[in-house]
């Protein structure tokens, strides 16, 4: 039952004229691309609801004066008509009199829909599933102009549906300052790193040059087997370093038979990993068992763990690391070999402490931010759920 006062309506008819496609090939050659210009966007420059200009392809004004019906305006909808046809954008400010590209489709509200509202109601689930449902094509799916005519809607009154976009941009815009908060504190300390981890700054109090040490020098390769079978089987990830396989979401395949050639790994540890584009060492908080196919190191001199743990994610080691392993981005297996000849730095115990907690204090706080930005988000879309279905109602002065 529809809330009150909302009524059916499909997309065509909450659109001014006919749904339109981009210009074809005939009409559009590879060679009239330029550097700079007027964007054409594309289904890949749909990025996260939003026109991303800077990746789109270019036309020079001439041309784009040619194609003056593809113009877009402040309030379409551009969608993907091929591949993810759930994909959408809403043209605003910073994408104005961009045009519509071949593979898109271009819906203009009317004025029987508020533009921003209808945006919103195009990124329900519900929506996404009878798009994806009714597309055409077996290899790639497609969408035309005659389907997407049809697509149901529900519409309030243009003042409810004003007063919802309303709260929901409001929404998006905390959203999108905390994602910019984030990305500036990621930045920070990608910039931290890169100076703290060569010596390049010094904290306060420290100086004096830092001794470089081959790898070998500071660690040693261990393989510790035939352990208990109870301890844990850890798994080494680079998104997450090494972690119990029990922990992870996705499907683990786990081993047959006995796990008596497996090795011990103790916290402190670093694992060198089979292929990586990383780093290729991740380091492990936990005590458990890997397989005899990696590599474990530990320390052979006093270290702060944590001094490493950073180092070994920083570019200044991952060039050590590409120069002495060729290959390494193509997916070859790290040897110890490899690593071992690789030289560290080496500062006072005192001073890796120093870097390694300013570094922590770092993490925290992406930690911190990605971890509102996720809330933020669940909320938004249960408030989603919940304004344009009707289930909860605005009140409109």
């Amino acid at each position: 039952m529809l809330p009150e006062g909302w009524r059916l309506s499909c997309l065509g008819d909450a659109c001014s004229g006919a749904l339109q496609t981009g210009p074809f090939g005939s009409q559009l050659h590879a060679h009239e691309y330029t550097d700079h210009g007027y964007a054409v966007l594309m289904p890949k420059d749909l990025i996260h609801y939003r026109a991303n200009i800077e990746t789109a392809a270019k036309i020079s004004r001439e041309k784009s004066t040619e194609l003056k019906r593809h113009h877009l305006m402040v309030g379409d909808i551009l969608f993907s008509r091929r591949g993810d046809v759930a994909r959408l954008a809403l043209i605003d400010e910073r994408s104005e009199g961009s045009l519509c590209g071949t593979g898109c489709l271009r819906a203009r509200p009317s004025s029987k829909a508020f533009s921003e509202f209808l945006f919103f109601f195009l990124q329900l689930p519900t929506i996404k599933s009878w798009l994806e449902h009714n597309a055409v094509g077996q290899t790639m799916p497609n969408m035309n102009t005659e389907i997407l005519y049809e697509l149901p809607l529900i519409l309030p009154p243009l003042p409810e549906q004003k007063k919802i976009a309303a709260i929901l941009s409001t929404w998006d815009r905390a959203i999108e300052g905390l994602g910019q908060l984030l990305a500036n504190s990621q930045q920070q300390k990608k910039a931290l790193m890169q100076q703290l981890l060569t010596g390049k700054k010094r904290l306060p109090g420290f100086e004096g040059e830092w001794v470089w040490k081959r790898s070998k020098e500071i660690f040693k390769s261990v393989s510790i087997k035939n352990n208990p079978t109870a301890c844990e089987l850890l798994s080494v990830t680079q998104d997450q370093g090494v972690v119990p396989r029990s922990s992870l979401e996705r499907r683990v395949v786990m081993p047959d038979g006995s796990v008596q050639g497996y090795k011990l790994v103790n916290p402190g540890n670093f694992i060198i990993s089979l292929r990586s584009f990383q780093g290729g060492l991740e380091y492990s908080y936990y005590r458990g068992l890997v397989s005899p196919a990696y590599t474990v190191i530990d320390n052979k001199i006093e270290i702060e763990n944590e001094f490493y743990k950073f180092y070994f994610k920083s570019y200044d080691f991952i060039g050590h690391l590409a120069v002495a392993t060729i290959g390494i981005r193509d997916g070859k297996q790290i040897s110890y070999e490899d690593f071992s000849f690789i030289k560290l730095p080496y500062p006072p115990l005192l001073e890796q402490q120093a870097i390694a907690a300013v570094l922590a204090t770092a993490d925290k706080e992406i930690t911190a931010f990605e971890s509102d930005l996720t809330r933020l988000r669940q909320e938004k879309k249960a408030l989603m759920q919940q304004l344009l279905t009707g289930k909860r109602r605005v009140t409109v002065d």
